[in-house]
């Protein structure tokens, strides 16, 4: 998943670059501004204001500014490698986490070094000029990004590897400084008079623009590897400019420019940490969205097979009565037959996800079929026509009619089940009653959700939520109805009301 968020610059209509970047996926995503990286390196000034605002008589608090600026600019620049550490793991990207690495090496090689020259001024040049140490630095560093552009995933010890290659930095540029100052020079640190000194710093300047060549062709973001870019250009010409000038103190020049590296590593660190966590976000949204619809998918499979076995077991029994020759040839077989005929059709739509068009539905065409069907069963429902018709799907109705049949007959034990409906204003009801026990309280609440059932009943709870998931989709209800005994239970079917022929 590496350089998910490679992307382009953007443009206003104007033609000047925005401060938004888009991703690969499409999303716009903001990262800091120049202003900020501003405001940070300012921060790290701060020293020199407290210096500036107590006074300064002989210069040396002037130089303690300037280490502990460069002192925080390292332990900023630490932070940087930490959250970069962090985005490559969260985006799984090599490149990312080598540079997590580099940072902490850039830090950890100049931290020490600062903290030896605030205590030894012999030392102090070694933390703000060019040293042969810092060769060996960018050399570490060239090879690290080399590597991470090649891997497909961020190594599992980032912030470990960047220390232990970081104190090994800072101790080789100490010796290299003893040996240069017992065998070379007595300074210790390069000057423009020798050859061999410049011709290190040019080589320190060339692996510095080989460094920036591997990010700019990288899957880096161009803003990102402008910025790092435009801070190493900062912290090589501090640096050289300490050289060149054979300071023995840090100029607040190459300090400013230290600091600027270090607000610019800072700021693009924490942009790609929160574009990261932005499109972890987005991630997991997304993904919490699939879930949610495999779960719908799963519900609705398992409700449509809970239908399927619920009428696959009315056809069943209604066939083995007409293949048994218990019910003689006359109307009784006539409706049978054709209760099965329809049932069957209705099935295979069912089963083939066919919901069929709103219609006008005749209540009374479909609520015969139940009666018939329950009546070969054993189960005697009371039923009285009343010639109402209402818009609709003719299978959700039938279906929905045949759940609260089913279940009269399977938990109120068949005991005076009625059937009757009846004109509200501009709807229909059609109320299916029993005299049964009722329904425990507790069930009450949650009657229609999806699971709910009584401790004694042994379905699935899926036909009720079902049967008023399927009655809302035609714009129509169900509901728990009152009994005004207090026994028993009746649900209402409440769907829009047709007109009649005579109406029309």
């Amino acid at each position: 998943m590496t350089a998910h968020l490679g992307g382009r610059r953007d443009r206003d209509p104007a033609g000047s670059p925005t401060r938004r970047w888009i991703r690969r996926d499409g999303h716009r995503a903001r990262h800091s501004s120049w202003w900020w990286s501003a405001a940070v390196a300012g921060l790290l000034l701060y020293p020199y204001l407290v210096v500036a605002m107590i006074g300064d008589p002989d210069g040396e608090r002037v130089i303690l500014a300037g280490h502990a600026v460069m002192l925080l600019s390292d332990l900023l620049v630490l932070g940087a490698s930490v959250a970069l550490a962090v985005d490559a793991r969260l985006m799984y990207d090599g490149l990312r986490g080598s540079m997590a690495v580099a940072a902490a090496v850039v830090a950890l090689q100049d931290a020490p070094l600062e903290v030896l020259g605030m205590i030894d001024r012999s030392l102090s040049p070694l933390a703000f000029r060019l040293t042969s140490g810092h060769l060996v630095t960018v050399l570490i560093v060239v090879v690290v990004i080399h590597r991470g552009r090649r891997a497909a995933v961020p190594g599992k010890y980032l912030m470990v590897t960047g220390v232990v290659l970081g104190l090994t930095a800072s101790t080789a540029t100490l010796g290299l400084h003893r040996l240069v100052k017992a065998y070379i020079h007595d300074s210790g640190v390069l000057g423009t008079r020798d050859p061999v000194d410049i011709a290190i710093m040019a080589l320190v300047g060339l692996v510095l623009v080989a460094i920036g060549l591997q990010l700019a062709t990288s899957a880096l973001p161009g803003w990102a590897t402008a910025r790092i870019g435009v801070g190493m250009l900062a912290i090589f010409t501090a640096r050289l400019y300490s050289t060149v000038v054979d300071a023995m103190t840090p100029p607040p020049i190459a300090v400013v420019g230290v600091a600027l590296f270090s607000a610019l590593t800072a700021t693009t660190a924490a942009s790609l940490l929160r574009i990261a966590l932005e499109h972890l976000d987005a991630r997991v949204t997304r993904y919490a969205h699939l879930a949610a619809e495999a779960e719908a998918e799963v519900k609705q499979d398992r409700e449509v097979a809970h239908e399927v076995r619920s009428a696959a077991a009315g056809l069943a029994a209604g066939a083995r009565l007409l293949a048994s020759g218990q019910i003689p040839p006359g109307p009784r077989r006539d409706a049978l037959e054709k209760m099965v005929d329809i049932e069957a059709a209705r099935l295979r739509r069912t089963v083939a996800a066919q919901p069929g068009p709103m219609t006008i539905v005749d209540v009374d065409a479909v609520v015969s079929s139940f009666v018939v069907a329950q009546a070969t069963l054993g189960h005697v429902v009371a039923w009285t026509r009343g010639g109402h018709r209402v818009r609709a799907r003719h299978d959700a109705l039938a279906e929905a009619l045949g759940t609260l049949v089913k279940n009269a007959a399977d938990h109120a034990g068949g005991q005076g089940t009625t059937i009757t409906s009846r004109r509200v204003g501009e709807h229909v009801e059609i109320l299916v009653s029993d005299d049964g026990p009722g329904l425990e309280p507790a069930l009450r609440e949650r009657l229609f959700s999806w699971g709910s059932h009584g401790r004694a009943s042994g379905g699935q709870g899926i036909g009720l939520h079902r049967a008023r998931r399927i009655l809302h989709e035609q714009g129509g209800t169900l509901e728990l109805g009152e009994r005004p005994d207090g026994g028993g239970t009746t649900f209402v079917i409440r769907l829009p009301r047709a007109r009649g022929p005579e109406e029309d």
